[in-house]
């Protein structure tokens, strides 16, 4: 016979939790069928488990000879050690959702331009004792896809829903309609045929062909059939808004890009479109599988912001631009 090898590692168990279950099951009964009955299994699945336990392990557990059956020296103290063993797999399984659901080490978050400000302060400011850091990323909508598709960031807040792709999870969080918005002292139009003459006719202050709201808005023109001629493109929300105030043109954007820069409203008209109404929807996008227990916080929390200070504030600065705006439920 040959010794063993010292330096060898001990032999490895591969008993796993059901196992041990299925054992108190019988252990608890004194017999395989009513631990079948209670385990909603056929006594021949138990009598497998318990004699490959006993396989696993080496020794005998019960002694089969008595009715009922009765356990052994060893089947006792495995009884012990599994009960043991039990507990202490279910308090970590809780520990860990626990953990999953109250604080995350980092959140990378991208977030389009025109929602940065005010949205990423007071949603920082509503998750700061559930997320330890979180870094945040602004920008345009396709820089941020990739960045989301790469894994750069965890999570998107967008008009873009990636639902030309299988991997990841959004839920909407508001719509809002697109507005006009115009110099103080340029005459207002007043119904679909006057816009038509004034869009034609007035220079307009475009967005940067690459954002998702040039794209909105030459898609809506194409398909009402507008020729709208060019005068100024500009990248930023603010610079486009800042040239309408200063009397340069005109522009189509949404009520969330006025609440990012409230400090021009005394030098705008803030008008409806007349017309065919067109709107984007604003959605957080994640990959799937991640951020589980926080995405729900997320979105409720984007959602109450946008409802609780959002819309009462633009209510403030035109009675109807409030109505704009509709939160996702």
């Amino acid at each position: 016979m040959c010794a063993a090898d010292p330096l060898s590692p001990p032999p490895r168990l591969a008993i796993d939790l059901h196992a041990l279950e299925l054992y108190l099951a019988v252990f608890g009964s004194g017999s395989m069928t009513a631990a079948a009955e209670r385990m909603q299994l056929t006594q021949s699945a138990v009598s497998r488990q318990i004699l490959r336990l006993e396989a696993e392990l080496g020794v005998p557990l019960f002694d089969r000879t008595s009715r009922p059956m009765v356990p052994t020296p060893a089947g006792r103290r495995l009884a012990q050690s599994a009960e043991r063993l039990l507990s202490q797999a279910a308090s970590l399984r809780n520990e860990l959702l626990d953990a999953n659901q109250t604080t995350l080490t980092q959140l990378r978050l991208g977030i389009i331009d025109s929602l940065s400000d005010p949205l990423v302060p007071q949603l920082i400011k509503a998750m700061r004792h559930t997320i330890d850091a979180v870094s945040i990323f602004s920008g345009f909508m396709e820089p941020l896809r990739q960045k989301l598709i790469s894994g750069d960031l965890d999570a998107v807040i967008s008009a873009d829903p990636f639902d030309d792709l299988d991997r990841f999870d959004r839920h909407e969080l508001f719509s809002e309609q697109f507005i006009a918005l115009l110099p103080k002292e340029v005459p207002p139009f007043r119904d679909e045929e006057s816009f038509r003459r004034f869009a034609t006719t007035s220079p307009m202050i475009r967005s940067g062909a690459t954002t998702g709201i040039a794209r909105r808005v030459e898609q809506q023109f194409r398909r009402t059939r507008l020729e709208v001629p060019h005068a100024f493109a500009c990248d930023t929300i603010d610079s486009i808004i800042s040239f309408v105030a200063a009397g340069l043109g005109w522009t189509i954007l949404t009520p969330s890009c006025i609440r990012k820069c409230a400090h021009h409203v005394p030098f705008l008209q803030i008008l409806p479109l007349p017309g065919p109404a067109f709107a984007r929807r604003i959605y957080l996008v994640t990959r799937s599988g991640e951020l589980t227990a926080l995405k729900p916080l997320l979105v409720q929390t984007c959602r109450a912001i946008v409802a609780t200070q959002y819309v009462p504030a633009l209510g403030a600065l035109a009675p109807w631009l409030g109505t704009a705006v509709t939160v996702a439920k």
